[in-house]
């Protein structure tokens, strides 16, 4: 392949990517969805859009965003069809989980348990106006540490099956092999999923996530579970039926768990080799900030400094804001945080240190795995590894 050719691949690349970023935090009406309009009549490659959307879970947003723009001929006829259709999906899939949710919060209710709901289901309804865009894929809740078998017997209840796991070619459930199970021991701040076929529901099962923790074991950055508890907030989820809401962290504890779960998942090399880092988590973040974390800014400053989390949330904001042009580090007073060797830093599976070269931006884009280097300790390292890594 020549250089003029590999030149134009990475510009189209390139290209597709820039405006995949706009829509990704573009509100029908707002300056950024009229920005991703016009990058959209550009010669956009459909073809590398559509494969950067799906890598990001952001085929339904863009599905939504070319019919809203009134620019799905942008894309050719058949690609047309798989948007509509996912898009189609992905709202019938949300409503499955919200009614599934909001079933499972009555019968922990009933049961004197108190749960939030948090992540995708919570996010698809606060942040994107349950407008069916939000790709999520199982129902996120977090319990108190000591009502961890109490919840687990409720589920139990409803039907669904734990150590489990799915199996994509026999398309139905196995048990969760021997070194997951391990790890669920090593790090006690999850339940293993849970799993329940619903041949009716038109999606392939229910998965339901429990955390007892905002951060993860062995951290030194930890939050007092009983505090985040505390005080509950209810989000309406469900636009066609505004009473029903689901019980929620509050404002600035639901910032702070958005920001310090997507550090873990792009912190440690064990989550980095797992792949699960997307766009669409950096766009949460941003879009959770703008909407209503700003307006708590003092809070969510407060309770940083209370537990020393300011190193964790300065690495997530930081690369936020190199993504979103967002000035999200400065308005919560953290540039001291900012060294590069911390913002460029990783955490090793056997307890040492990596880095990685270039911004958060090449490593979304990038087709290829993250390359991890061998280095010393980073400022704040040792705050942030886990015991066991």
């Amino acid at each position: 392949m020549s250089t003029d050719t590999i030149a134009l691949a990475h510009s189209a690349r390139a290209e597709a990517w820039r405006l995949l970023e706009a829509i990704s935090v573009a509100d029908p009406g707002s300056e950024k969805f009229d920005e991703a309009s016009r990058m959209a009549t550009c010669s956009i490659d459909p073809d590398i859009l559509l494969a950067l959307a799906a890598r990001h879970r952001l085929v339904p947003a863009l599905a939504d965003f070319l019919r809203r723009a009134n620019l799905m001929n942008v894309m050719p006829v058949g690609t047309q069809h798989l948007l509509q259709h996912t898009l189609e999906w992905n709202r019938h899939k949300i409503g499955v989980l919200l009614s599934e949710a909001q079933h499972i919060a009555q019968a922990l209710s009933d049961r004197g348990l108190k749960v939030a709901f948090n992540k995708g289901i919570v996010c698809q309804a606060a942040l994107y106006d349950s407008r069916g865009v939000r790709f999520f894929s199982d129902i996120d809740l977090m319990v108190l540490p000591g009502q961890r078998a109490d919840v687990q017997h409720v589920l139990l209840d409803l039907g669904y099956e734990d150590a489990k796991t799915y199996d994509l070619s026999e398309e139905r459930l196995v048990d969760l092999p021997r070194e997951k199970r391990l790890t669920y021991r090593l790090y006690p701040d999850h339940l293993p999923h849970f799993f329940r076929i619903d041949v009716g529901s038109g999606i392939p099962y229910l998965k339901v996530d429990v955390a007892f923790s905002l951060t993860w074991f062995g951290s030194r950055w930890q939050l007092p579970m009983d505090e985040v508890m505390a005080d509950l907030e209810h989000v309406p989820v469900d636009p066609d039926a505004p009473r029903k809401k689901l019980p929620t962290l509050g404002t600035a504890y639901g910032f702070l768990f958005l920001a310090l779960h997507l550090f873990r998942e792009c912190w440690f090399q064990r989550t980095i080799e797992e792949g699960v880092l997307r766009l669409s988590q950096f766009a949460d973040i941003q879009k959770f900030w703008e909407r209503s974390g700003r307006n708590r800014a003092d809070e969510i400053c407060s309770l940083m400094r209370k537990h020393g989390l300011s190193p964790a949330i300065a690495w997530i904001c930081h690369h936020v804001d190199m993504l979103y042009g967002s000035g999200i580090t400065e308005e919560l007073g953290l540039d001291s945080y900012l060294d590069p060797a911390w913002l460029n830093s990783a955490g090793a599976a056997e307890g040492s240190y990596l880095s990685w070269q270039g911004d958060m931006r090449s490593r979304l884009m990038a087709a290829s795995p993250l390359v991890l280097t061998p280095t010393g300790e980073p400022p704040y390292g040792s705050e942030a590894r886990a015991l066991i890594d």
